[in-house]
């Protein structure tokens, strides 16, 4: 456990928490809460083979390049620009809005994908959502997975705030969650920590932002995780 952490760690620094923090986005009042994400099966290829070894289609694969669709800001509709995202190793395609950029990086401990905000074309590496699953066909608990990704934002100088225990999730699709943030002199990051299952597998999200991105930042990871389809099974 201990050479996992470090690993993730690892990632979790190169990632981010060195850039400084951007452009304002919105204001601090909480978003709405998402729906689950779509709950079908996934798999690693993009077409399978029936009965006949005819090729049968993969929802997840089958799906435009780019889209145009509507988020929620401060109450408002807006229309925006999304490209399809392949994530091969943790199972899933969605969409990311095109001010989001999106990296991906696999170890023999596990596998990440970590879209950061991309306002005005200025990358902000303290604006981001990291998903992190063990690699597939190594087992851990929700419970397992929760432990770890406390001691990922413990490492990387983040607190764990205290929630009442009648606090709703964020998030509908957690089946644990936690809210994190990290204070400095000129700057204050937020964020939640979502572990959730999809199959055998367990997976987290660690969604960080600066205080004054919250209102812009967060409806767009909700949209990426609405338009999550999960790959099917052979």
């Amino acid at each position: 456990m201990k050479k996992i952490m470090l690993i993730l760690a690892a990632v979790f620094l190169v990632s981010g928490l060195s850039a400084c923090i951007g452009v304002q986005e919105g204001n601090k009042e909480s978003p709405p809460i998402s729906e689950k994400p779509n709950d079908n099966p996934k798999q690693n290829d993009g077409h399978d083979e029936g009965p006949s070894g005819e090729p049968v289609d993969d929802p997840a694969k089958d799906r435009p390049d780019t889209k145009t669709d509507m988020i929620i800001l401060e109450g408002m509709e807006e229309s925006f620009q999304f490209t399809l995202h392949h994530s091969q190793a943790l199972g899933f395609s969605t969409y990311i809005v095109d001010d989001m950029v999106v990296e991906e990086a696999s170890s023999g401990e596990g596998d990440t994908m970590i879209v950061f905000a991309n306002f005005a074309g200025k990358r902000n590496e303290d604006a981001k959502v990291q998903v992190f699953s063990k690699s597939e066909g190594v087992n851990a608990t929700i419970e397992e997975q929760a432990e770890f990704a406390r001691e990922v934002v413990i490492s990387n100088d983040f607190e764990i705030k205290q929630r009442s225990d009648n606090t709703p999730n964020r998030f509908d699709w957690s089946e644990v969650e936690f809210d994190i943030s990290q204070k400095g002199s000129d700057y204050s990051i937020l964020g939640t920590v979502s572990v959730f299952q999809h199959g055998d597998r367990v997976y987290y999200a660690i969604v960080q932002y600066p205080e004054e991105y919250e209102e812009g930042f967060i409806p767009r990871v909700v949209k990426m995780f609405d338009d999550i389809v999960w790959y099917e099974t052979p």
